[in-house]
């Protein structure tokens, strides 16, 4: 389409909004016009962090030189030209306001040359208005030069070149990775920063996400392929291991378009939720593929942000997909858990040394109701939740490595127990190492969350039922969502403005803290009571408090079958590779670490 300036009742449609803040803002905004223009190559270059100098050259259809005068004219533009377009935009830019908002902050010079032109042509808003002809090879030039140099008021809150040029990387690096057919190039005060060529591939365009997000990213993605109800996701997402204190590394598109999406991000964050440890926060590219009549993307001024039609579809589409695509690498090898051990000379021999006395065992250690408190009385209730083991074998079986068969599993036989915390354990790779309290912690609230869905977690009356003080809005709390905490073993009932009475209690935990269980619950609820979300919310950290409280802990020694029937389950339960709290559960030692350790082969 020609570019044409846009009717009033158009314009009035359109949320336009301030389009230059720093020289990032800039560099977005050209690089889009470029896309929108077919370009196969750009290149962009700056000085001083895009204060003194910007410059963005590509290789796409140009600009006519009777439409030049135009394009920098404001609400100009050849992309949309009624209401309808507008509602179902695929192109990066549509407002028409780019380069005349521009123009209006720092001298800009566009040139551009269309398919078979002799030459080029340029125009200087405000110097050479009128297009006149310059050298341009196929495609379209825009320099950029001295910005906010008029407008002193705002060019004192730009910061130093460093900075600036830390955030026009980032919007480099953001339209990089949304089209990997394009190849792009950066330089910076005459020093080439990246130089992307065009990923064709698969492995092709990982590379170019591993260059943008880093080298440690490889080894944590997962790949993303999904899709349903006219809707695709793709791309990758990082394992727990990789996660940053900040959100500094999460790209996310919707039709190649860059967003940041409150419905988008939130789905993704629940997926992690069960996996993160604390404020960490996850690594991801991810593109969302959706009807453009289904995404409004004219809702934010800066074109950041999009609101979905049916958002609640999309949230759940893009929650699952994660959620599956993390749950498939939890309990099977992948290189974020093979660890590299350091080699260490060995120290000096300085001659025999006597061997340390072995502590003294603290008394027989029960097995009955494995992973779960084995005071007297609490087996029965532990055995309804303890592990399907096999029969114990002899001691001389019990003593020798299990065998390996073709058939071998992912997570291999357990050799033994270091400390009576961690469980080893070999596979075809090599030596399993597994933190049995992390693992198991994980098994039962995953155990308990399918429980809690069908409606299964029993609860025990109490004989004498406990009065609990609490604050007023805990009371309210509690009278509000009695059926939550039925669902969760707990019988609790309004019994005054400040007290509750505690009449039943998970069967689990009948023998343990169960008053200060009950607190935990009903603290989370008074802090979920914005809603259904927050009360499920509220409910998972409940369940996880449950699955830690009755995980085995540390200082107990398992036997062989104990520790099998723990990897066999971990095989079949999802996110098994973190504990609740995100802490992994076991790291993968391969024989090629082991043979450097020792040496062998050198």
């Amino acid at each position: 389409m020609p570019i044409l300036p846009l009717d009033d009742q158009l314009i009035s449609q359109i949320a336009a909004g301030e389009v230059v803040e720093r020289p990032a803002s800039i560099v977005k905004e050209l690089i889009e016009n470029s896309l929108d223009a077919g370009a196969a190559h750009i290149e962009v270059e700056v000085e001083q962090g895009g204060l003194r100098r910007i410059v963005v050259d590509d290789d796409g259809d140009g600009i006519a030189p009777s439409e030049l005068p135009m394009a920098v004219a404001r609400h100009a533009t050849s992309k949309i030209s009624s209401l309808s377009q507008l509602e179902a935009v695929a192109s990066l830019g549509f407002r028409g306001e780019a380069l005349a908002s521009i123009a209006s902050v720092a001298e800009l010079t566009v040139a551009s040359c269309g398919p078979g032109a002799e030459h080029g042509w340029a125009v200087s808003p405000g110097r050479h208005d009128d297009a006149r002809p310059a050298p341009q090879n196929r495609g379209t030039r825009v320099e950029v030069r001295e910005l906010f140099a008029r407008i002193p008021a705002r060019r004192k809150f730009l910061r130093a070149p460093a900075t600036e040029l830390r955030h026009l990387r980032r919007a480099f690096n953001q339209l990089a990775l949304s089209r990997f057919d394009i190849g792009f190039v950066l330089r910076h005060d005459g020093v080439e920063l990246a130089r992307l060529a065009p990923a064709a591939d698969t492995a092709a365009r990982l590379a170019r996400v591993v260059r943008v997000l880093g080298k440690s990213f490889d080894e944590h993605a997962v790949a993303v392929d999904e899709a349903a109800a006219g809707l695709r996701l793709t791309g990758w997402v990082a394992t727990p291991g990789f996660s940053r204190g900040q959100a500094d590394l999460q790209y996310s598109y919707v039709n190649a378009r860059p967003i940041r999406d409150r419905v988008f991000n939130h789905a993704v964050r629940l997926a992690y939720r069960d996996l993160l440890h604390n404020q960490r926060h996850p690594a991801y590219v991810l593109y969302l593929e959706v009807d453009p009549r289904q995404v409004d993307v004219n809702a934010h001024p800066a074109k950041a942000e999009v609101r979905f039609r049916q958002s609640r579809l999309v949230h759940e589409f893009v929650f699952r997909s994660v959620g599956r695509a993390l749950a498939a690498v939890e309990a099977t090898p992948h290189p974020a858990r093979h660890v590299e051990l350091p080699v260490r000379e060995p120290a000096a021999d300085t001659g025999p040394t006597a061997a340390p006395e072995p502590p003294a065992a603290a008394g027989p250690q029960p097995t009955r109701g494995f992973g779960f408190d084995t005071r007297p009385g609490v087996g029965d209730v532990a055995a309804a939740y303890r592990f399907q083991a096999p029969p114990e074998p002899t001691p001389a079986a019990a003593a020798a490595p299990a065998p390996e068969p073709d058939d071998t599993p992912a997570l291999g036989y357990a050799i033994g127990q270091l400390h009576d915390i961690y469980i080893l354990a070999q596979n075809r790779d090599g030596l399993i190492l597994v933190d049995m309290h992390a693992a198991h912690e994980r098994v039962l609230y995953e155990q308990l969350k399918a429980e809690y869905s069908s409606g299964e977690i029993a609860c025990r009356r109490l004989l004498v039922p406990e009065t609990l003080a609490l604050a007023e809005t805990e009371a309210a709390a509690v009278e509000q969502h009695g059926e939550a905490l039925a669902a969760v073993g707990l019988d609790i009932s309004r019994s005054g403005p400040t007290t509750a009475l505690l009449r039943g209690v998970p069967a689990l935990l009948a023998d343990g803290d169960y008053i200060a269980l009950a607190r935990d619950v009903i603290g989370e609820l008074d802090d979920g009571l914005r809603g259904a979300d927050g009360v499920r919310d509220a409910i998972d950290d409940v369940l996880a408090d449950m699955g830690c409280k009755a995980a085995v802990k540390a200082g107990r020694r398992l036997t062989l079958t104990e520790m099998n029937a723990l990897l066999r389950d971990m095989e079949h339960t999802d996110r098994a590779g973190h504990c609740n709290h995100g802490r992994p559960s076991w790291i993968q030692v391969d024989m090629a670490g082991l043979d450097r350790l020792f040496m062998r082969g050198q």
